[in-house]
């Protein structure tokens, strides 16, 4: 009996290897096979959609074109991208999904001479430039806030940056006085010729000084000798 039991298990044994052993011939045979499949994926990146096509066909492989991207980098019509990446295990007759670039993104750039600072604020942020620089000078020709010049310029038709820089005229150049001494002297006549050089008055105080003409000047702002553009102010305490 104990003979018998023996022999059984010795045969189970045996048995159960050659299940085992057929078992791991068939997975290895059918990695074999899938392995004998598959193809390595090349590398696309900055050919033609021609080239590509080429390269992959002779791998068994097929293209697809997922997208189009602006890409600075990329000249038009070259692939930007590629899924799966190179290199990788790929069936064949598969694909392989590519972005294409639809080359330097450029924008028309817009008139902005001869506007306002105003209308031009607008017109580049609807065009989607962004101010980067905002110089002024006298430009006697051109009223204040117009803008003389632009960088980059009409002429340059597109964009590669979307920074805008603008010269803007600040009208023409303010003519400058000298402070003269009117210490002593009438404000009622002083007021007037105030008025007439293009200058401003300011704050008029009073004060009572016994001896002394009524509306002549005690105090003055700015003092003597201070230089003092047109449009300016002068202030001034007048003997009541």
């Amino acid at each position: 009996m104990q003979t018998k039991l023996l022999t059984f298990f010795r045969w189970l044994f045996f048995g159960s290897l050659l299940l085992v052993s057929g078992f791991v011939s068939c997975l290895t045979a059918m990695r074999l096979a899938i392995r004998g499949n598959e193809v390595v994926v090349p590398a696309l990146a900055g050919k033609s959609l021609e080239e590509g096509t080429r390269q992959l066909a002779a791998s068994s492989l097929h293209i697809k074109i997922e997208s189009r991207r602006f890409d600075d980098k990329t000249p038009k019509n070259r692939i930007v991208s590629q899924v799966p990446l190179p290199n990788s295990q790929l069936k064949r007759e598969q694909s392989v999904r590519v972005i294409l670039s639809l080359g330097e993104k450029k924008l028309p750039v817009p008139e902005l001479e001869g506007e306002t600072i105003r209308a031009g604020q607008i017109l580049l942020l609807k065009r989607g430039f962004t101010l980067a620089m905002l110089s002024t000078t006298y430009y006697p020709s051109l009223e204040k806030d117009m803008i003389i010049a632009q960088n980059p310029p009409t002429e340059a038709k597109y964009a590669k940056s979307l920074l805008m820089s603008i010269l803007v005229s600040g009208g023409s150049k303010p003519k400058d006085f000298l402070m003269p001494d009117l210490l002593g002297m009438d404000w009622e006549s002083i007021s007037k010729r105030i008025a007439e050089v293009g200058l401003k008055i300011g704050d008029v105080t009073y004060q009572s000084l016994p001896g002394i003409s009524r509306g002549t000047i005690l105090r003055q702002s700015p003092p003597v000798g201070s230089k003092l553009l047109e449009g300016g102010t002068i202030s001034a305490e007048i003997n009541r």
